[in-house]
């Protein structure tokens, strides 16, 4: 038995991409608020591909999928969030570039081991990947300015990071959706005729 789309998925892919993009509704800022959510659909995108990246596949090939995704990706988020706060209170007192530099370069270090200890001695942790799509769209959604309306200091940090999170969510069950929305159905796989060989 094999599975046979009845919609094709490249159009409800299409389709999940565009809803998306009006949802996030980021380049319409006459919209009001919360309309106008600023979601970036990158970091949709960026999920939604490793979902079947990590093997998923729709109905019955998700929910191993979704346990192996989730956690590492709020894992990785949540020492982006930790960067971003220590940025928040270290940099105003910093003098010059270089410092900066310096004590930025330090704070990602440090945020950065538990992501990869973690990834290499803890099971809910194993995909690495995830937790970097955590860590990398939090500071992509702080300091690329997506995400709801702006606060004021800290809370933008904090803003920034429950949106990312919820467009890093958003990525598997669309991937989850494109497959599902075909509505596959089991169909036989004709047999493959046998040759005879003379000689």
């Amino acid at each position: 038995m094999t599975l046979k789309e009845r919609v094709p998925t490249p159009i409800t892919g299409a389709g999940l991409a565009a809803l998306t993009v009006l949802v996030g509704g980021y380049f319409i800022k006459e919209f009001p608020h919360p309309y106008y959510l600023n979601f970036g659909a990158w970091a949709v995108f960026i999920t939604w591909a490793g979902y079947f990246a990590a093997g998923g596949g729709g109905p019955g090939k998700s929910k191993e999928v979704f346990k192996k995704m989730y956690f590492p990706i709020f894992w990785g988020s949540i020492w982006g969030l930790v960067a971003g706060v220590a940025f928040y209170y270290f940099n105003p007192h910093l003098s010059n570039n270089w410092s900066l530099l310096v004590v930025d370069g330090i704070v990602i270090f440090l945020v950065n081991q538990p992501i990869l200890w973690g990834s290499r001695y803890w099971g809910p942790l194993k995909y690495t990947p995830a937790c970097f799509y955590g860590f990398a769209t939090f500071f992509a959604t702080y300091f690329g300015g997506f995400g709801i309306a702006p606060t004021s200091a800290p809370y933008d940090v904090y803003i920034a990071w429950l949106c990312g999170l919820a467009m890093n969510f958003l990525g598997p069950i669309w991937g989850y959706l494109q497959v599902y929305l075909s509505f596959p159905k089991k169909v036989e796989v004709p047999d493959t005729p046998t040759t005879t060989q003379t000689g």
